[in-house]
């Protein structure tokens, strides 16, 4: 890869991890802002359960991804791919965090829920990064990139729906605060 396009690839990623935690903080305020609105409510955390928070990460990264995959033609064929894995780490990264400190201090701390979400902000765009520096045939791995968007998001949506509690209580109940 070009080394202005690297330099360009970094200025991008910087920018989504301010826009993930930016954007991110202002969505965990939406559905209340919005008067309890159905729709916004497939897209914004409706409660404090940990999958209704792993949206404040997933809804930022993919608006910006779309920003991305517009004005980086040069990465299109890799970019929804590695960028969703990039995602997938970060949702991987609250739910482990705050199942192990959880499970530890036996009890919720607000302060280390917000931490572990800047830290996959941080982590989901250093990722990107590194990930979109690899090199890329780009054969099918754009359809493949757009299906995992479409199934995370179709998958956020049904667990908003139909969460199911009896499967998973501690991903989709609200903590006990």
């Amino acid at each position: 890869m070009k080394e202005d396009v690297t330099y360009n690839l970094k200025k991008w990623e910087a920018a989504e991890a301010v826009f993930v935690a930016c954007f991110g903080t202002l969505w965990h305020f939406v559905y209340e802002w919005s008067g309890n609105n159905f729709l916004l409510g497939l897209v914004s955390p409706v409660n404090e359960s940990v999958f209704e928070h792993l949206k404040l990460l997933i809804v930022p990264a993919f608006l910006f991804t779309l920003l991305e995959y517009k004005c980086l033609a040069g990465l299109r064929g890799c970019l929804l791919l590695k960028i969703w894995e990039s995602m997938a780490a970060g949702i991987f990264f609250i739910v482990v965090f705050y199942y192990c400190y959880t499970g530890m201090l036996q009890r919720d701390v607000a302060w280390l829920d917000i931490a572990s979400f800047y830290g996959a902000a941080v982590l989901n765009s250093f990722l990107a990064y590194r990930l979109l520096q690899k090199p890329c045939d780009g054969k099918g791995k754009g359809f493949l990139g757009g299906l995992a968007w479409a199934v995370t998001i179709f998958l956020m949506v049904l667990g908003t729906l139909y969460p199911p509690v009896g499967i998973l209580p501690g991903l989709f109940a609200a903590p006990d605060l």
